[in-house]
């Protein structure tokens, strides 16, 4: 059974594992908001994987549908589940949760989607083939609720150029998403914190590694990424001002990026 505070700076209630003084070799960071549908289903395939020495990071930006109440329920001392007493939004809730991870390589989960059978191992162990590599991308499916598969392309090889890929990027051109992500500690170092007017937690994380290290591309599917009427992700274009103004933010924020390294 977990030790659990409260701690009143973070606005959060913390369980603690009784062994959280070792070395933790995953961390696992997952934002929650209103998900209580499908939010126990993610869960469950992600404590399924992950051992003894790996944390689940849980930061809920102050749900109103029980979905606190449902994580609060589970006995497992793996999990630190936080509660935000003000909302930070999904960005801001991201770079909480990734801040609060201790493991040596972080993972980011949505809270609607599934992780498919062994998934955390398989992109371990490719990342740790490429020592250099700072970000791995997993391909994944697209499923609507019923779990149905969507049409969609996939990840391509892997970019040799990752000047190219950080243009591709900044002009929205890489189709990266935030919970086909794991990374090494060294990259957070560099991500955290994230600039209060970036709106996207994997643009911003994906264009550090192009400039500190590198991205892999993992082409098997490891994830069911679901897709419905409540995700965050916008499902359709939006306006050419406010695109205009997302690349000229982010091109702002290039300077912060290599003032880091």
């Amino acid at each position: 059974m977990p030790v659990v505070r409260r701690s009143g700076s973070a606005g959060a209630r913390q369980s603690i594992s009784p062994g959280s003084q070792g070395v933790t070799r995953v961390s696992v960071c997952m934002t929650t908001y209103n998900c209580v549908l499908h939010v126990g289903e993610q869960l469950d395939s992600i404590l399924s994987q992950i051992g003894p020495a790996d944390e689940i990071v849980i930061c809920d930006d102050g749900s109103a549908d029980g979905t606190y109440e449902l994580l609060a329920k589970y006995s497992d001392a793996r999990i630190r589940l936080y509660r935000n007493l003000e909302r930070l939004g999904h960005v801001q809730n991201f770079a909480k949760a990734i801040a609060l991870a201790s493991g040596e390589f972080i993972a980011l989960s949505d809270h609607d989607d599934v992780w498919v059978a062994k998934r955390l191992e398989r992109m371990l162990s490719e990342l740790r083939r490429f020592p250099g590599h700072v970000l791995i991308v997993g391909d994944f499916l697209d499923v609507d609720d019923d779990n149905n598969v969507l049409p969609r392309p996939g990840l391509g090889a892997s970019p040799s150029n990752m000047l190219l890929q950080l243009i591709k990027i900044f002009l929205g051109k890489a189709k990266y998403f935030g919970c086909t992500f794991m990374f090494r500690k060294e990259l957070k170092k560099l991500c955290i914190p994230i600039p209060r007017k970036i709106e996207a937690h994997d643009v911003w994380i994906s264009m550090n590694a192009c400039l500190h290290g590198g991205i892999v591309h993992f082409q098997e599917n490891t994830l069911l990424h679901r897709t419905h009427g409540r995700n965050l992700t916008p499902r359709s274009r939006r306006g050419i001002y406010m695109i205009a103004r997302s690349r000229f933010l982010y091109f702002l924020h290039l300077f912060v990026l290599t003032r880091r390294a």
